[in-house]
């Protein structure tokens, strides 16, 4: 097994939800290469696993340790460095690394790794605000996906540009994109998929102030982010339900999906998840107690 299709059976797996698979799968090729005395795919794959635990310091040493590998498998140590970087707010330093993980795509001809360079990138001009440059990274994406037949890259593609189409206002002109990805997301059996496309429906009905509407589709997606136990899917979905029942002034039923966002938040270590569930707890709290006052 090449190290691209062991790195493409464990990005299938996760995105179905089995997390044990794919990390038993990482640790028996560890030891496989720690026999081998193949210093560099040891400290790759402990990267990767690392990684996937969120020790993310020990992971990018580790990948720093995988730079002698063969030169068109550097391109997955170029794509998680680059995620760790992006991940810790350092988009500059992510977009150098993303473009040299391009450069590595495009030299080897590899479409599949193409689509995933250029969504990364996309998204690191999204989290900055760049939407004209995140949708050009997008569309190329996509035109790459489905020239190469890849279904799964497409599903994403077009869910990336469903959200910069509504971060830029055209909350109309999304929808389209979200209920294309989530065709495809039923087609390839990819249920965190199908979860991500209804939250970003569901946040779009939100903008539109459709907030019923967003209510049944945050709890559609809830219901597969617990069919693979997707602990970081379910802390986005119940703050967005949090905010969704703030809105329409159920305070109780908000105040409940912020605490479950918040236990889940401490769990799987997500600062950022947790600070949000906490912020609305204490506003709603005290709104709970200014009306019982006034009663």
């Amino acid at each position: 097994m090449s190290l691209k299709e062991m790195m493409q059976e464990i990005e299938r797996q996760r995105r179905r939800g089995n997390f044990k698979g794919s990390e038993n799968l990482l640790r028996i090729e560890q030891k496989r290469a720690e026999l081998e005395g193949n210093d560099p795919y040891y400290h790759f794959l402990g990267g990767v696993l690392l990684y996937y635990f969120n020790f993310i310091k020990d992971a990018y040493l580790n990948f720093n340790n995988a730079l002698l590998m063969e030169d068109h498998d550097m391109f997955y140590v170029e794509k998680y460095k680059g995620n760790i970087c992006m991940d810790s707010g350092k988009y500059e330093r992510a977009l150098e690394l993303y473009d040299k993980a391009l450069k590595t795509a495009r030299t080897e001809g590899d479409c599949d790794w193409i689509a995933a360079a250029l969504n990364a990138i996309g998204t690191v001009y999204t989290r900055t605000g760049n939407f004209e440059k995140a949708l050009e990274s997008y569309t190329e994406a996509l035109k790459t996906a489905l020239g190469a037949d890849n279904r799964e890259w497409a599903e994403i593609s077009l869910c990336n540009v469903g959200v910069v189409h509504s971060n830029m206002g055209d909350y109309k002109g999304s929808i389209k994109f979200f209920e294309d990805s989530y065709a495809l997301a039923k087609e390839v059996d990819d249920p965190r998929g199908r979860r991500v496309c209804l939250n970003n429906l569901a946040s779009t009905y939100n903008n539109m102030g459709k907030y019923v509407e967003a209510l049944e589709l945050f709890e559609e997606g809830r219901k597969y982010a617990e069919q693979i136990d997707d602990k970081y899917g379910l802390r986005i979905i119940y703050n967005n339900l949090g905010y969704t029942y703030r809105t329409l002034g159920k305070l109780k039923e908000a105040m409940q999906c912020y605490e479950l966002a918040l236990t889940i938040a401490r769990q799987i270590g997500d600062d950022q998840g947790a600070n949000i569930a906490k912020y609305w707890i204490i506003a709603i709290y005290d709104d709970l107690q200014n009306m019982a006052a006034v009663r």
